[in-house]
């Protein structure tokens, strides 16, 4: 998919990066486009794994509450 960009704004930003890379505005293009899907997947996984480790949060919580101390000891107070 080809693409032409008509904006002075973008046009501005690639020629200010391309004098401080010596990059073209194909490889300057890509390079942020390929950093912005980097860090939009990491933010993805990040959401995803705090969501994750909240459920396994609040299971941990669920079994912590539930446990009685002396359901590891018998009737004569030994470990069973």
């Amino acid at each position: 998919m080809a693409i032409n960009i008509k904006n002075a704004e973008v046009d501005r930003l690639i020629q200010q990066l391309r004098e401080l890379t010596g990059l073209g505005p194909t490889e300057i293009v890509k390079a942020a486009l390929e950093r912005e899907y980097r860090e939009l997947r990491r933010q993805r996984r990040q959401t995803q794994l705090a969501e994750h480790l909240s459920a396994i949060q609040a299971n941990a919580q669920q079994k912590a509450n539930d446990f009685e101390p002396n359901s590891l000891y018998d009737e004569d107070g030994l470990p069973t």
